[in-house]
């Protein structure tokens, strides 16, 4: 995504022919659709069965958020440089505020190399039945899941 972000940010002039972005297009909208399930997963995958709705939710809520503060974000930019009264002052607006995308996509792709915590299921269970056999079989996936 972060790939055709910048490149349509580097092309985006007033003459610009559209066949020229359509394979930066592409690029971004294959970045976003890879992207988007996998975060899903990470989320629901990092908490127990029971919170599953509530992780779910929380992400949906704070996706709609970061699409409303990443719109806020990209038209302050796009105010701060460029404007309506020329193609070519909007198009520098336009160029800036996609490559500022570009930069939040690529923030956005380093975080994500740091997955959230998975929680041991086995474990906390353990934990509440106080059973022996479940100790010592969380304390084995504990162990190797720390290593």
């Amino acid at each position: 995504q972060t790939c055709g972000i910048a490149w349509i940010s580097r092309f985006a002039t007033p003459g610009v022919p559209y066949p020229l972005l359509v394979a930066p297009l592409i690029i971004a909208g294959s970045g976003v659709s890879m992207a988007l399930p996998a975060i899903q997963n990470a989320v629901i995958s990092s908490v127990a069965r029971g919170e599953i709705g509530q992780a779910s939710g929380v992400f949906s809520m704070l996706r709609q958020l970061g699409g409303a503060f990443g719109v806020a974000i990209l038209a302050t930019v796009f105010a701060g440089v460029g404007s309506f009264n020329s193609a070519l002052a909007f198009s520098n607006g336009f160029a800036q505020a996609v490559g500022f995308a570009a930069v939040l996509s690529l923030l956005g792709a380093i975080a994500a190399l740091v997955p959230p915590g998975r929680r041991n299921e086995v474990f906390l269970q353990a934990q509440v039945n106080g059973s022996e056999t479940g100790k010592n079989e969380a304390s084995g996936m504990l162990e190797s899941s720390l290593s």
